[in-house]
């Protein structure tokens, strides 16, 4: 786990997820009780926390290390940041962003910030699709194209790929409804939600309260869930049926959604692709639809100039 201006970069709970099954017993009675409860970490000194997990504060210090920190009170800062917002504040990331091009030429600072996010963001889509792998994704559209009706959730950031999905599978399947709330009813369209159906979520630190909990309330009423997630450990991931985890990490303001996005067109194409001759009908009458409404550019037709020369 590295450290830069004193960010560690891996989400720490994932982090000590991710070690957990290489730890010797007294680091994992700690580990535990770090993952059980992430706010006693953040809140409590190192020897009460080391107390309730039944360890030695020795012991935390080893773990913390472990983990690659110079020390408990950088891992236990980590845990800090995730309850102020799961990392660093948006004010501070503006701030790193901008610090990276200071002291340059304005074009060479700005190109090499434009190279720092490619290549995280490749990193990102590479290490997530490793990860989650085919056989995943296919259970996982599997588990979708079973229900009667799919829910989609996913606000802020991750709107975008919450709407892709509910746009894409609107042209070959009925019964898709995005959970995006106008005039605050996002809740609204929760009901009669239950184990006919389906709800496929996205959902990234920092964890917004409305998709967790619209997530619980899926769960509860035994609705299918799958959920897109940066960790196994996220609020979102204990309440679904298939979680698929995707790497989030780089320099920009929010939370890298590059991932997320792919993994949303992978499962469109993977509903399709079960939705038979049905599907095909579908998406047929839709274009046609869309043909009468003259909805995309002819290729034949010129583009105006407004008189420029």
């Amino acid at each position: 786990m590295s450290e830069q201006g004193g960010e560690i970069d891996v989400d720490v709970l994932t982090r000590l997820h991710g070690a957990y099954g290489g730890l010797s017993p007294q680091l994992r009675l700690g580990a535990r009780y770090l993952l059980e409860q992430p706010d006693d970490a953040a809140l409590r000194s190192m020897r009460q926390v080391a107390a309730a997990a039944g360890v030695q504060p020795a012991t935390m210090v080893r773990l913390a290390k472990r983990l690659g920190c110079s020390g408990y009170d950088q891992l236990r800062d980590a845990f800090r940041d995730r309850l102020r917002g799961a990392g660093p504040a948006y004010g501070v990331r503006a701030r790193r962003i901008q610090s990276r091009t200071s002291g340059q030429r304005r074009g060479d600072g700005l190109e090499a910030l434009a190279a720092e996010m490619i290549h995280a963001d490749q990193e990102n889509l590479m290490a997530s699709l490793a990860s989650i792998g085919a056989d995943r994704l296919a259970a996982a559209a599997e588990c979708l194209s079973g229900g009667r009706r799919l829910y989609v959730a996913g606000l802020r950031s991750l709107y975008p790929a919450a709407f892709y999905v509910h746009y894409a599978c609107r042209m070959f399947r009925s019964g898709t409804i995005l959970l995006d709330g106008p005039g605050g009813t996002f809740a609204d369209d929760l009901r009669g939600i239950d184990s006919r159906d389906a709800m496929l979520v996205f959902s990234l630190s920092p964890y917004t309260r409305g998709v967790v909990q619209a997530t619980s309330y899926g769960a509860a009423r035994e609705a299918q869930v799958v959920v897109v997630t940066d960790s196994t450990v996220s609020p979102v991931a204990a309440l679904a049926k298939h979680t698929l985890v995707v790497a989030s990490r780089g320099p920009a303001l929010f939370r890298s959604v590059v991932p997320a996005v792919a993994v949303a067109q992978i499962l469109v194409a993977l509903l399709l692709a079960q939705g038979g001759t049905r599907a095909l009908a579908a998406v047929a009458e839709s274009e046609e639809q869309l043909e009468r409404f003259s909805a995309y550019w002819p290729d034949e037709e010129p583009v105006s100039t407004g008189g420029a020369k």
